[in-house]
């Protein structure tokens, strides 16, 4: 009975998406906003038109506006500008769509059990997850980065070493956080794979400075860089930084001045953070499962200790989720705790994240900073920050040897 509810639902929601996501953008009846992809294709065309493409970057609000990719990503989206507006919106829609279906699936088949109906949890997950749907509807850059998450990780688990950590390089070039996962690399003592990522990454830097020219690269390190990160406590950014302003409500519907204490204790959280990654990842012979729940514990650690990561970029939490139930089938009693945390992720960051976002407006949020409740719904915009961060503990004490020592997991290692 679930297998066949899940058949019809995989079947609604991919007749859902072709047509809202197809259909609809093709008759001029699409609905979404769109707005992010405003500044990718103002990038593509001052990269066309030889300009910088942060001549729009602005800091005064707390959320910004503008291009602020590295350069390398102007670079990748000059392509955009042969196009008309209209099909640059089709094509960027239609990219990320793709991308968004094609890392779910690849996720789902390199994570779950192979008894599980994969591709099918695969559609339905990634056009119901409202992280994930957000991109589609805003015209956002995470799905593509999620795309190439989910290559890099079947690379991981393959043992495709170089190919793994080029694909990581060329997703922090776009977007710097996946930098983190060159730790995992690191850790698992894939050295030359882990300077083969650190050299793409260079080559993508060197791609943005010969292209655009080295003032261009110098602006975005000195001018937009350092607004990136700063205190921000915007109800959308779900990382340490955000969860800690919040807290002491700083920097959260304008931009206040810096505070050392509370970047001090942000940083502090993502250095624990962080270490507490590098102790969990192992050299020594592992379950697929356990190099799964490896590699997205570098994901969540992505997460949550970068400066910004607003509600959107958390598609990304899929790849965790999907390990946690991957091992939960290895792990015993404290598989219930993996099948737990990953429930309360996909439920919380999702059905009642998503339908948070779906309710609140820019006069709500300012109706409910006036009033005595302030304090308190804050904290409660840290909810996926905060399922995020028990999923990553879950993960990491099933990664510990004694948790790893049970009959299953010889069983697995046997074959």
């Amino acid at each position: 009975m679930i297998e066949l509810l899940l058949s019809v639902g995989a079947v609604a929601a991919a007749i859902g998406g072709a047509y809202t996501f197809i259909v609809q953008p093709l008759t001029g009846s699409f609905a979404g906003v769109f707005e992010d992809f405003g500044a990718y294709s103002g990038a593509a065309h001052a990269v066309a038109n030889g300009t910088s493409p942060y001549a729009s970057f602005g800091g005064a609000t707390i959320v910004m506006t503008g291009f602020d990719y590295p350069p390398f990503a102007a670079v990748v989206l000059r392509p955009l500008a042969f196009l008309s507006a209209r099909w640059q919106e089709l094509v960027w829609l239609w990219i990320a769509l793709g991308a968004l279906l094609g890392g779910a699936v690849i996720t789902a088949r390199a994570l779950l059990p192979a008894t599980w109906p994969r591709v099918r949890i695969a559609v339905f997950v990634a056009l119901t997850f409202p992280p994930a749907t957000y991109n589609l509807w805003h015209g956002q850059m995470n799905t593509v980065i999620f795309l190439l998450l989910a290559l890099a990780l079947s690379d991981y688990l393959s043992g495709h070493r170089t190919r793994c950590a080029v694909i990581l390089g060329v997703a922090a070039g776009i977007k710097i956080a996946p930098v983190v996962l060159l730790l995992v690399l690191v850790r698992r003592g894939w050295w030359r794979a882990a300077l083969a990522g650190v050299a793409t990454g260079a080559a993508t830097v060197a791609i943005g400075i010969g292209a655009l020219g080295w003032p261009v690269t110098r602006h975005y390190l000195t001018s937009v860089l350092p607004v990136l990160n700063r205190d921000n406590g915007w109800i959308y950014n779900q990382t340490w930084n955000g969860v800690v302003n919040r807290l002491a409500q700083h920097s959260v519907l304008t931009v206040d001045a810096p505070s050392v204490w509370l970047h001090g204790v942000a940083t502090l959280l993502s250095l624990v953070t962080v270490g507490a990654l590098w102790f969990a990842v192992s050299s020594r012979q592992r379950t697929r499962a356990e190099r799964g729940a490896e590699f997205a514990c570098g994901v969540t650690v992505m997460l949550l200790v970068g400066s910004i990561a607003w509600y959107p970029v958390y598609v990304h939490l899929l790849v965790a989720i999907a390990a946690a139930l991957g091992l939960a089938s290895e792990r015993g009693r404290l598989g219930r705790a993996l099948v737990g945390s990953s429930t309360a992720a996909l439920i919380g960051v999702g059905v009642v994240g998503g339908a948070a976002i779906a309710a609140l407006t820019v006069s709500g949020i300012g109706a409910v900073a006036t009033g005595p409740a302030w304090w308190l719904f804050l904290q409660a915009c840290s909810l996926p920050a905060v399922l995020a961060a028990a999923l990553l503990v879950v993960m990491l004490r099933a990664l510990r040897p004694a948790a790893a020592a049970s009959p299953v997991r010889g069983a697995a290692l046997a074959r």
